[in-house]
């Protein structure tokens, strides 16, 4: 999961708002598509265009608006509060009919869950997001917390189908689009940073956190067969 730092909502989705504020339609499913479309793409731009949830690539075309305390529990408690920028995030895939089934994992794998008023549930929005999970060079996610077990159980992030694109993203990063071309160790080290850098465009690398996870897992593996070989060199002229 990779932290999401809020921007602050577009001035066009500021002005909506307050134009409802207080009126029986101030309600998220009331909002105008021009205006859900700034959204999204304010949403996207603010998340490097990575799904909130899974880390895969997004963009408007194959993102929707996700509530993170689902938006029908939001109207309960209050008129206006499925409106709160800072329970948004961007999230894959498009909402249809055909996703629903589809995808068993993510946003849509967590649907309207909210057991507890979200307790136990790690949000992409908290600063300690990024910490509370490991990544192996297979793709497999690994919770560091309870916290974390229930997070993954929520949303699916360790179905075979996403752990794959991971396993292929990583693999693809550390050892070359066939699978023979391996980093060196120094430059594994330089990836480590630059992995969760924005690219000039604004973007993020598909599945950063992971590969940055699986750069370290790499790099333990480099020295321990380099210290292997050394105690065995030494051994030999005994």
């Amino acid at each position: 999961m990779k932290k999401i730092d809020k921007a602050g909502q577009p001035q066009q989705y500021t002005d909506w708002r307050n134009e409802m504020k207080g009126k029986e339609n101030e309600d998220y499913r009331n909002m105008p598509g021009d205006i859900r479309g700034v959204l999204l793409q304010a949403l996207n731009e603010e998340q490097g265009y990575l799904c909130g949830y899974t880390m895969r690539k997004i963009t408007t075309d194959t993102s929707h608006v996700e509530h993170i305390k689902p938006e029908s529990i939001c109207r309960e408690e209050k008129r206006g509060s499925d409106l709160d920028y800072d329970n948004l995030i961007a999230c894959h895939p498009k909402k249809t009919e055909k996703n629903k089934t589809e995808f068993l994992y993510g946003a849509i794998y967590k649907d309207n869950w909210w057991d507890d008023e979200g307790k136990g549930f790690i949000s992409p929005l908290n600063p300690q997001c990024e910490l509370r999970f490991d990544f192996n060079l297979k793709g497999e996610i690994i919770p560091l917390s309870k916290e974390a077990k229930k997070t993954i159980e929520v949303l699916g992030l360790d179905h075979k189908t996403l752990t794959e694109d991971r396993r292929r993203a990583i693999i693809e990063f550390i050892y070359g689009p066939n699978g023979d071309a391996p980093i060196s160790s120094n430059k594994a080290m330089q990836a480590i940073n630059s992995i969760v850098e924005r690219s000039r465009d604004g973007s993020f690398y598909v599945f950063c956190i992971a590969i940055q996870k699986a750069l370290q897992k790499y790099i333990d593996s480099l020295g321990k067969a380099a210290s292997k070989r050394k105690y065995s060199a030494q051994s030999k002229k005994k």
